[in-house]
């Protein structure tokens, strides 16, 4: 059969694409192995292994033991690992940490259609070095953050798509034992769910049930751990980068009290971004706006719910901001083409090379890379509000609105074509 030129044309763009996709996969895998060899890696996997070793200690709640990690987390799971093998733990370990990063990539993905994977497949093997689109090495600490998002936004996936939420509140219950703030996630079957306020508000209680019993079957443990929390926030001021933990640190670093002001600031900006998306879920439960473009912001909106942000927190959401942030630019992009995109990368760029400056030389604005992450979060659900607000038809339109096309089914994720 003849193949038109056209035809033929199209066909080896694609495939040069997919080599350049299979490329910039192994030059990703490559920059951890060099990253494992010449820089600091896995420091956070290091402190379970540490945990594994003193765990006699920890649960008899000596000193030597100080861990940030959830009794209620370290001591069911540390008491299996102490069975197995320290090679099939570390193997176990390795393989979800992967699956868990994998997931996220796999859910962003499929929020895009067809077209704008064309785009994201470039982004999706370097996004890791770059959560929430500023660069950092935390793929390389091991953190569990990783394994419990994977966990997480799979089982959501499946609530939003087939309407199952069963799975999702299993999952976040699970990941609450490990780091109880992230019963916010339960915001989700709420806001993209249907009749879901019982069941959430259900295993909100079960998750913060579960998190007091500690203080009664282990309270050696808990009293180390809750030692541990506060001393890091005293002395690393490590309140993550969201508002108020960003506030938090200013306070404290001008020796003001910042506990009170702080909790109160999150509970106020708390309030606003719960009741900014309520209005939007509403808007997408009368289907003025699709499914498809509505989750990318709620899941941003979701995490900014989080009282402590971390950088595993916006590593799991870097892929919808970036889809966010493109869809708003391909909407300018209709009057000013290439300028703004041009723009859009220059600025984008320059704002890494001062993180990465400013850490490793200048200094001259500690924490400079939590600030700016927070600017970026705002900035960017900011621009998603106003996206859906547009295609609502709730502010005048001053171009056409892009919808992506309805995808029902979860997308297979080959990293090859991602």
């Amino acid at each position: 059969m003849r193949v038109s030129p056209s035809a033929a044309s199209n066909l080896r763009a694609s495939e040069k694409s997919k080599w350049v996709v299979r490329m910039l996969w192994a030059g990703a895998a490559v920059a951890v192995v060099c990253m494992g060899i010449f820089l600091p890696f896995c420091w956070d996997a290091k402190d379970y292994l540490l945990a594994i070793r003193q765990y006699s200690a920890y649960v008899n709640g000596q000193e030597i033991s100080s861990l940030a990690y959830s009794p209620m987390f370290l001591i069911p799971t540390l008491s299996i690992a102490t069975l197995l093998p320290l090679w099939l733990t570390v193997a176990l370990f390795g393989a979800a940490y992967v699956s868990g990063y994998l997931t996220q990539i796999w859910v962003g993905m499929g929020l895009a259609d067809d077209n704008e994977r064309k785009v994201l497949r470039f982004i999706a093997p370097v996004i890791a070095f770059f959560p929430g689109l500023l660069i950092s090495d935390v793929i390389t600490s091991g953190n569990m953050a990783y394994i419990l998002y994977g966990l997480m936004l799979a089982a959501a996936a499946l609530g939003w798509r087939r309407g199952r939420w069963t799975w999702f509140y299993v999952a976040v219950l699970a990941s609450a034992c490990v780091k109880v703030h992230l019963l916010t996630m339960l915001a989700i079957p709420v806001l993209v769910g249907r009749r879901q306020w019982m069941r959430t508000i259900a295993a909100g209680s079960a998750g913060l049930a579960l998190y007091a019993v500690q203080f009664k079957l282990w309270p050696q443990a808990f009293q180390i751990y809750m030692n541990t929390l506060r001393l890091m926030s005293q002395s690393r001021r490590d309140f993550g980068c969201g508002p108020a933990g960003n506030l938090a640190r200013v306070l404290q670093a001008m020796g003001i009290s910042y506990q009170t002001p702080s909790v109160l600031f999150y509970l106020a900006y708390a309030a606003v971004m719960f009741l900014i998306l309520l209005a939007l879920s509403r808007l997408y439960r009368q289907d003025r706006i699709c499914m498809m473009n509505w989750v990318p912001v709620m899941l941003l909106g979701v995490v900014l719910l989080n009282p402590r942000i971390l950088t595993y927190d916006v590593a799991a959401v870097s892929l919808p901001m970036a889809l966010i942030a493109w869809r708003s630019l391909r909407h300018r992009a209709m009057r000013v083409s290439k300028p703004v995109l041009i723009v859009s990368a220059v600025l984008l760029l320059g704002l890494n090379v001062f993180v990465e400056v400013n850490e490793d030389i200048v200094t001259m604005l500690p924490d400079a890379w939590k600030y700016l992450e927070m600017f970026m979060m705002l900035g960017i659900f900011a621009v998603g509000v106003r996206g859906l607000l547009r295609e609502a038809g709730i502010e005048p339109l001053a171009a056409p609105v892009y919808i992506p096309e309805p995808n029902l089914d979860l997308v297979t994720f080959d990293p090859a074509d991602a």
